[in-house]
């Protein structure tokens, strides 16, 4: 029955849905009015708008990959963020050593009171009489607490905690700019060099066309080769099309990586002329064991541990007692009558010094629920350090072997290139003299756009490998963001 009825109410759904696209009823012919509330106020548009009001330029000038890094670590919003944490977690100490201090804060209280008052009928025979006061009482107040059994000791031990995960964060947070800065840079020298692999493809399927033509011009060779040599060029022009698409593309990613204005133009210095990073000299063990010591993540796990053992034994600490002091010092000012009487005044000081001692004894199971609570914190907390170790060692080994696979991908596309480029002159004179094949110097052709491509594959990949393992092990700096 339910399912009944709801298979109804879905299919008069659907007609009323459709007669009113069958009316010509659309949400776009809804009337404009100012006061629908989903239109945007004009006050907001405008601020928004202002926000790209902003100018930004850089200095003319070229830019490597450490004053990219440079660049980026004073203008990206990343680094700053962290820092304000950090910043944030600094005040909290001095908040949680704060509650060692006396508080002494300046009171008044004042006002009128028209009493009744019961009296015997004996000395009045109404049997009350009312009393009216005028009173102002300025005083200055004392509250020091003395002793709690640690609590506030375990609150500054999770705040100094707190403080240190943030410093390590920030520290954390410039390291991964530097990486995001370095592996943005060498994609756009890989870009750059694809462009550069595809002007010269171009290049080559030019002179293959005009060798073409010329043996089509002495009667040596067929409509058909001429045809394939002219689609070869045409594949060449695209792939320098897709280039130079890629190119930019790669420029505004670098341009984002920086954390400045998108339309912000920066000369920006080749990475092909930076030499290849070394192979690790040290084996992949000793790396995982530099990087359970200094990564950031790792160290930042184990001080969310202390941060979260230190509130857990704070909130052990609220079965506890606490001795507080508490005092005033105040002046009495005002004015008292009986019954409409004349007014006695006073305006004299006072004073109070009290010593309290409180033991909290029933709250409903707040307490129990709060360690509960920290307990788990500090369980999660150790948890995460051991899935931050089993990461970063994880981390470090892919790293350290796709350095290894890139620098030996770097040789092995070298040579390829290397040859490709023999064998192809050598196929071009063959043809050109009548004794190779269209076919033959086609393939050659292809192999050099491909050895060109993966020689500046390979050599990005080396640098962000290297990048990467440095980053993997705690280890990267700005001069070449290596370890």
């Amino acid at each position: 029955m339910l399912l009944r009825q709801c298979i109804e109410r879905s299919t008069i759904g659907l007609a009323l849905i459709a007669g009113a696209f069958g009316a010509g009823l659309t949400v776009a012919q809804a009337p404009p009015s100012s006061e629908q509330p989903w239109a945007i106020p004009e006050s907001a548009i405008r601020r928004a708008a202002a926000l790209g009001d902003t100018r930004f330029s850089v200095p003319h000038k070229q830019y490597d990959l450490a004053a990219l890094v440079d660049l980026a670590e004073r203008e990206n919003p990343t680094t700053r963020e962290a820092w304000e944490a950090a910043r944030e977690a600094a005040a909290g100490i001095g908040l949680a050593e704060s509650a060692y201090l006396p508080q002494l804060s300046l009171q008044a209280i004042g006002g009128l009171q028209h009493t009744p008052l019961p009296i015997p009928r004996n000395l009045v025979p109404a049997g009350y009489f009312v009393s009216d006061t005028r009173e102002v009482i300025p005083a200055l107040a004392l509250k020091w607490l003395l002793f709690d059994f640690g609590r506030r000791n375990a609150q500054l031990q999770a705040a100094r905690a707190d403080s240190f995960v943030a410093n390590v964060t920030f520290t954390g947070a410039h390291q991964k700019l530097i990486f995001d800065v370095s592996q943005a840079y060498f994609d756009l020298g890989a870009a750059r060099g694809k462009l550069h692999a595809a002007q010269n493809a171009l290049s080559t399927a030019l002179t293959t066309q005009d060798a073409a033509v010329a043996k089509q011009n002495n009667g040596l060779a067929t409509v058909v080769a001429v045809a394939q040599a002219q689609r070869q060029t045409a594949q060449a022009r695209y792939t320098l099309a897709a280039a130079e698409g890629t190119e930019r593309t790669a420029r505004a990613n670098l341009i984002a990586a920086l954390g400045v204005p998108a339309a912000t133009e920066i000369d920006v210095v080749d990475s092909a002329e930076l030499p290849l990073p070394p192979a690790p000299a040290d084996s992949v063990s000793k790396a995982v064991d530099q990087a359970l010591a200094h990564r950031p993540d790792v160290i930042a796990a184990l001080g969310k541990v202390d941060a979260a053992e230190a509130a857990l034994k704070g909130e052990r600490r609220s079965y506890y007692p606490t001795i507080e002091l508490s005092g005033q010092a105040f002046q009495n000012i005002g004015s008292l009558n009986s019954d409409g009487g004349p007014y006695s005044n006073i305006n004299r000081p006072g004073q109070s010094l009290l010593l309290s001692f409180s033991v909290p004894l029933f709250d409903g199971g707040m307490r129990r629920n709060r360690i509960s609570m920290a307990d788990a914190k500090a369980r999660e907390a150790q948890e995460q350090l051991a899935a931050a170790r089993d990461s970063a060692s994880q981390q470090v080994v892919r790293a350290y072997n796709g350095l290894l696979t890139s620098l030996a991908e770097y040789d092995a596309a070298t040579v390829l290139s290397q040859a490709a480029r023999t064998a192809y002159e050598a196929a071009l004179r063959s043809y050109r003299q009548g004794v190779g094949t269209y076919t033959d110097l086609a393939t050659e052709e292809n192999a050099v756009v491909q050895g060109d491509t993966q020689v500046e594959d390979a050599r990005a990949n080396a640098h962000t490998a290297a990048a990467a393992l440095a980053l993997s092990m705690g280890a990267i700096d700005i001069a070449g963001a290596e370890p």
